[in-house]
């Protein structure tokens, strides 16, 4: 009787389920828009039909994004939302009031489950979305309070984290007086070379690949314009062959539509689309693997298109057709509305600098419009900046704010198929527990 029992104990073992790796992708900001404009930006003209985009292979359905005291969600709540399946007010970090202010965080829950654990953002660690992963009670502006939450009390309690890559370092000194000290405390090696990743070889780490914030991905080089990507391939070859849950955003498609800076934001879409695309691959040799790709919310209103004016200088072929988004525009901008707007304070030519950066040449009434705006806040400059390219480019944005608009679900590999159709964005995460609770 014995020898069955150990028998069935045996098999049992040998046939239980492998866990599943989650990779769980959050674009800040990009709502459908987003994707769309995307999708056109990188479109092959000369070919008749329009390709499509690692988001338009993978696309499932939508999710609501509403937050407990707000139709229009912001990024902590929505974060906390995707990170625990529960929802939350505007600007707070985990549930503010019982029985939900300890609730699990997904990334919580993975550790538990003995699953390697990891986030890489283009943001700080402690802004909202990283910090909805592993933080609770905090309101999102507190970030040298949210930094607390990463390391445990005392160095006998376990690290929630494996690895971290993302900016913020700053944030950690604030909350601990000297990160080295803390990070050695519990054996956390530091890295401080930006995006340059091979000398990292084991965890646990925090790569810092700025002080502060990082630069928008237009405004770095172009070796670095590729950010997201750059870390997911490196998060990705550290956790060969174990199961792992790793949160990886393209945090600054937010920012970007904040600013209404389309190129700025195309730039962003760029980087991540990169990146999905790397996961998509990987999914592709690791069957035990689900990739979910989504929105926290939209940002900026984004439209893209408009008719075509009577002065654009264009051929009768493309005003017969009405309606036009002049992507080649928002092609030729080579930095940030932001770094722009800079370089426009400090130069004596606004004409040949701003055509230098745009390649536009400056209508009389254009230059008027920036050096009316030179007058006032830097704001007021970037502003004006922004106008003139989504003018010349035909597109437009309702608000500096977020919007209530669904945003997309995107899935792909093993359970893929339990995302699909209209879903709340506390669904993604209740879905997401129960895949990994699914191997034990």
């Amino acid at each position: 009787m014995k020898k069955i029992s150990l028998l069935l104990i045996t098999i049992s073992f040998l046939t239980a389920a492998p866990k599943t790796s989650v990779i769980f992708m959050i674009g800040d900001g990009m709502g459908p828009a987003y994707t769309s404009a995307y999708r056109y930006y990188k479109d092959d003209p000369k070919t008749p039909k329009v390709e499509p985009t690692v988001f338009d292979e993978m696309l499932v359905g939508m999710n609501t994004t509403y937050s407990e005291n707000s139709l229009i969600t912001d990024s902590a709540a929505a974060a906390t939302a995707l990170a625990t399946g529960y929802k939350t007010k505007n600007g707070f970090i985990g549930a503010t009031e019982k029985p939900h202010s300890q609730v699990k965080t997904l990334l919580e829950y993975a550790k538990e489950q003995g699953y390697i654990t990891a986030m890489a953002v283009t943001s700080t660690l402690t802004h909202a979305t990283p910090a909805g992963f592993i933080s609770k009670e905090h309101h999102r502006d507190k970030e040298a309070d949210i930094a607390k939450d990463f390391f445990p009390a005392t160095a006998k309690e376990k690290l929630k984290f494996d690895f971290l890559m993302g900016g913020g370092e700053i944030h950690f000194n604030e909350a601990y007086g000297d990160i080295n000290q803390t990070a050695k405390k519990h054996n956390v090696a530091l890295y401080r070379n930006g995006y340059d990743f091979d000398s990292i070889h084991n965890y646990p780490f925090i790569a810092f690949t700025a002080y502060d914030y990082a630069k928008f991905a237009i405004d770095e080089k172009d070796e670095n314009r590729d950010r997201v990507s750059k870390m997911t391939q490196k998060a990705l070859s550290l956790v060969e062959n174990k199961p792992f849950f790793m949160m990886i955003e393209g945090s600054q498609i937010d920012w970007c539509g904040h600013i209404n800076d389309i190129a700025c934001a195309m730039a962003e879409m760029d980087d991540f689309a990169k990146a999905v695309e790397k996961v998509k691959n990987y999914v592709d040799t690791h069957p035990d693997t689900l990739l979910i790709v989504t929105a926290d919310h939209s940002t900026g209103g984004l439209a893209i298109g408009d008719k075509i004016g009577k002065s654009d200088k264009v051929s009768d072929e493309i005003r017969s057709r009405s309606y036009i988004w002049y992507k080649d525009v928002i092609k030729k901008v080579k930095a940030s509305s932001i770094t722009i707007a800079e370089a426009l304070r400090t130069t004596k030519n606004i004409d040949k600098s701003f055509e230098n950066y745009t390649g536009i040449d400056l209508t009389d009434k254009e230059y008027d419009q920036l050096a009316s705006a030179m007058k006032k806040k830097d704001k007021k400059l970037c502003n004006a900046v922004n106008e003139i390219i989504n003018q010349r480019s035909n597109t437009g944005w309702t608000t500096h704010g977020h919007t209530l608009v669904d945003v997309e679900t995107f899935a792909y590999g093993k359970s893929s198929e339990k995302f699909r159709g209209l879903l709340d964005n506390t669904d993604i995460a209740k879905k997401l527990f129960k895949v990994l609770s699914a191997g034990k």
